[in-house]
């Protein structure tokens, strides 16, 4: 019984956290925030926050860190507002492509050569940075306008919900999902059991690349070009989607995708909920910072509660 009540309150945070902020900006907003045009923008604006940490989510899952989404995604943008003046497909496989390699370099070098992950996508977040400095120069790429279908309301959602569905079958019913979430509980216990556990976390970096590159299409098409800002910070905001969606710390089996999914819309709320309410960006940083750490420790707390409960 005591276990059993446990996880209902785990599942159900994310859930609470979103229910509050609902309410609280429904009257700090007077009810603008929630307009059905509102509600359009908050959607689309969400969309590449939540294909980014579908990604992230394997990487978190095996307890791993990878900090280079923002400059990644800058990079992808880059490359392909230039290749999408000759051919959008071509642009598009492009920035998945490029976002399948840096991820699966990410790695291969935390994995093979047992360089902790935070230093590695830490060189390659500044690396990639310049790179994208590199490619721009000091210029901006305006989009051709095909392009821009893709930032349609249906089409994007369409695309969103397809991707939402294949992740939850990878992560949730296949040896791959499950291997990266028993890594992320017991590496060594894996080890054990015979598993090649650095095909799993090349794996799980490269599902990183490979979703923040497909993001990158749709950050493209929703800002209509490309310039040296897009994607800063952007990895930040992923992290707080995962953890203040419940998503543990040291991964493990208690990952899941809906709670990416439920995180990056409690995010976006957030910041458009501030913005609306006319609250200072400089407080509305430390307002973000405070939700995210209330919630990482209430999140800890209940955590130590089940592995107490299960112990019993």
């Amino acid at each position: 019984m005591t276990k059993k009540r446990v996880f209902n309150i785990e599942v159900l945070i994310p859930f609470i956290i979103l229910a509050v902020m609902v309410v609280i900006f429904a009257v700090s907003t007077q009810g603008k925030l929630f307009t059905a045009a509102s509600l359009r923008t908050l959607v689309k604006q969400t969309i590449s926050l939540m294909i980014a940490g579908l990604g992230m989510l394997f990487v978190a899952a095996i307890g791993g860190c990878d900090i280079t989404q923002g400059s990644l995604a800058g990079l992808c943008a880059a490359v392909t507002a230039f290749a999408a003046t000759y051919s959008i497909p071509l642009a598009i496989c492009l920035s998945i492509l490029i976002g399948l390699v840096s991820g699966t370099f990410l790695g291969v070098v935390n994995a093979k050569f047992r360089v902790p992950s935070f230093m590695v996508s830490l060189a390659m977040m500044i690396g990639l940075r310049a790179m994208v400095s590199q490619v721009l120069g000091n210029n901006s790429v305006i989009l051709p306008i095909p392009y821009l279908i893709l930032d349609d309301f249906k089409v994007s959602v369409t695309v969103l919900l397809i991707l939402i569905v294949v992740i939850t079958y990878i992560f949730h019913y296949t040896a791959f999902g499950a291997g990266c979430q028993a890594i992320g509980e017991n590496e060594k216990a894996v080890k054990f059991a015979g598993v090649h556990v650095d095909k799993f976390k090349i794996g799980a970096y490269a599902m990183s690349g490979l979703m923040t590159g497909i993001a990158a299409v749709f950050i493209l098409a929703r800002v209509g070009g490309s310039s040296n800002v897009i994607g800063l910070g952007f990895e930040m905001r992923i992290m707080m989607a995962l953890y203040i969606g419940g998503v543990p710390v040291a991964g493990g089996f208690a990952s899941k995708v809906y709670k990416v999914v439920v995180g990056a819309f409690i995010i976006q709320l957030l910041e458009s909920g501030l913005l609306l309410s006319n609250v200072a960006g400089a407080m509305t940083q430390m307002i973000r910072g405070f939700v995210l750490l209330f919630v990482v420790f209430i999140m800890v707390r209940i955590n130590k509660r089940a592995r107490a409960a299960a112990g019993a």
